[in-house]
């Protein structure tokens, strides 16, 4: 039985978005510096996951449910979506 290619998180500054989600190479790219706060981050962080789950979502979709979401999610459970992009 083959194991599913797991997804990679990667932080690249040098990126013009803040963020992008490469569902063929299974790679999240986020750019920390377009931030200028971590709950900006941390919006794209969860925005970029929400591609990764959703990949035929509507952008006007993936921006209602991050907002909607992240208001819900607890200061641990922020703190563990950040650190998944520690750099």
């Amino acid at each position: 039985m083959k194991k599913k290619k797991q997804w990679k998180r990667v932080v690249d500054n040098k990126m013009k978005w803040q963020g992008d989600t490469d569902l063929e190479n299974k790679v999240i790219r986020i750019n920390k510096k377009k931030s200028k706060k971590k709950s900006s981050v941390l919006d794209t962080i969860y925005h970029e996951n929400y591609h990764k789950d959703h990949p035929k979502a509507h952008e006007k979709t993936v921006y209602k449910k991050t907002k909607e979401n992240l208001k819900r999610l607890s200061r641990k459970k922020k703190q563990k979506l950040y650190n998944q992009f520690k750099k």
